[in-house]
């Protein structure tokens, strides 16, 4: 499932980007398929790594009581 979440991207990014005719065409205006495409991308690695982020900050542990923790006993480093 992993290979083919990442290869079909892959696949049509190679496809667009060989082919002239496929990224040329027109989308809207002046904004082509291969920069369209290209724009697609760029929010999905955006939104991606915004939702990773806010799913590893939060954390069931305190950052207070792990930082705590690691400290030696007596206070002085």
């Amino acid at each position: 499932m992993l290979v083919t979440v990442n290869a079909l991207p892959l696949a049509v990014g190679v496809l667009l980007s060989c082919s002239t005719t496929l990224g040329e065409i027109s989308v809207y205006g002046r904004l082509t398929l291969g920069i369209a495409w290209a724009l697609t991308q760029l929010v999905v690695l955006v939104a991606g790594t915004w939702w990773y982020e806010n799913r590893a900050a939060s954390s069931f542990e305190p950052a207070s009581a792990t930082t705590a923790t690691s400290r030696p006993a007596g206070g002085a480093w």
